[in-house]
C-alpha cells in the first residue's frame, strides 16, 4: 500500500473514502448496482437526498477515481470505476488485516 497507516488511523486515501456517511451510502449504492450510470441529481434521488447534498462527496469520489465522470449530451453522469474500486477494497482489507495483526502483537 503506498500510503502507510499511522498509529491513529487509516492511510490518507482510506480516510478520504471513509470520511462521510454519504460516501459510504454512495459506495453501497454503486456496489449493489455496479452497472449504474446516473447524474448527481439521479444518484441523490436514489439515496433520498437532494442533489446539492451529495455533490461534494460525488466529486471527491470522482477525484479519487472510485467514480468516473462522463459527459453524455448536456449531462454529466457518474459510474463506478471497477478497477479502482477493487484496488480500494484490497487496500481496506489489508488495512483491517494489519490492524488485527498489530493488536495481536
Amino acid at each position: 500500500m503506498p500510503d502507510e497507516a499511522n498509529a491513529t488511523g487509516p492511510p490518507n486515501a482510506l480516510s478520504a473514502l471513509l470520511s462521510s456517511g454519504t460516501k459510504a451510502d454512495l459506495l453501497v449504492l454503486f456496489h449493489r448496482n455496479p452497472g449504474l450510470i446516473d447524474t448527481a441529481d439521479g444518484i441523490a434521488r436514489r439515496l433520498g437526498k437532494k442533489g446539492s447534498a451529495i455533490t461534494k462527496d460525488v466529486s471527491e469520489l470522482a477525484s479519487a477515481s472510485i467514480l468516473q465522470k462522463k459527459v453524455v449530451g448536456r449531462s454529466e453522469v457518474y459510474f463506478l470505476n471497477r478497477e479502482k474500486d477493487r484496488e480500494a477494497q484490497k487496500n481496506i482489507a489489508e488495512y483491517i488485516t494489519n490492524l488485527g495483526e498489530k493488536r495481536q502483537s
